[in-house]
């Protein structure tokens, strides 16, 4: 049997060059892309604004010595992107009836099929959608390409049910000028999903990777 390597994840409050540790999980393992690779996720809820320090402890093998990798993140007390709960913004994202060349609006090679519904017509439609924001051809977190690929793979499943649409993050990539929706959105990385209701209310949402089994879950819930 291939062995994943261990991870656990500790959480430290920031004060200065103090650190008080605050928990720790431990970090479960999720398939991405087709069984080949994955992450390694944690839930955490963070109590107050301000710096937080995360620290990763792993072993590549049951016998090996750990190592660990520490990063500093700065917990916001209020966020400009849609939380759940909100209604989703009723965005004219551009759809294939808006350009010739789909390449335009779709960096995935090749242009993936996700384009025939605007953002407003799949939060009106009266059925639940599935919002993914990914630029497979340039995303700066190489995680864009493996969410669409789970994406599109879940899409069959829910034809009928559920409304999927994919938007580019860029409307200019080599001048990294984003797409309008993105702006509207006011997303600051790549990729994000949106689980919304048939009432057009946001019910889940993902910033990275999602697996196909979360994204499943989120959907069921609001079927």
């Amino acid at each position: 049997m291939l062995f994943r390597s261990q991870a656990v994840m500790a959480f430290y409050e920031l004060e200065g060059n103090q650190g008080t540790k605050r928990g720790e999980l431990p970090a479960v393992y999720r398939w991405v892309e087709y069984r080949q690779r994955g992450v390694y996720v944690s839930r955490v809820m963070f109590d107050k604004p301000g710096p937080w320090g995360l620290e990763v402890v792993a072993r590549a093998t049951p016998e090996a010595a750990p190592v660990s990798a520490r990063v500093t993140i700065d917990v916001k007390d209020h966020v400009t992107t849609p939380v759940i709960g909100d209604h989703a913004r009723a965005t004219r994202s551009l759809t294939v009836a808006d350009v010739s060349d789909l390449a335009t609006i779709c960096s995935n090679a090749p242009p993936c099929s996700l384009h025939t519904l605007s953002i407003e017509q799949a939060v009106q439609s009266g059925r639940p959608s599935l919002l993914a924001f990914a630029t497979p051809g340039f995303c700066t977190s190489l995680t864009c390409a493996p969410q669409l690929g789970v994406v599109l793979g879940l899409a069959p499943r829910y034809a009928g049910r559920a409304e999927f649409v994919h938007i580019e993050i860029y409307k200019e990539p080599r001048d990294r000028i984003l797409a309008d929706a993105v702006t509207e959105w006011q997303l600051m990385s790549e990729p994000w999903i949106f689980i919304v209701d048939r009432n057009g209310v946001i019910r889940d949402r993902y910033e990275g990777i999602a697996t196909e089994d979360e994204l499943i879950a989120s959907l069921d819930a609001v079927l």
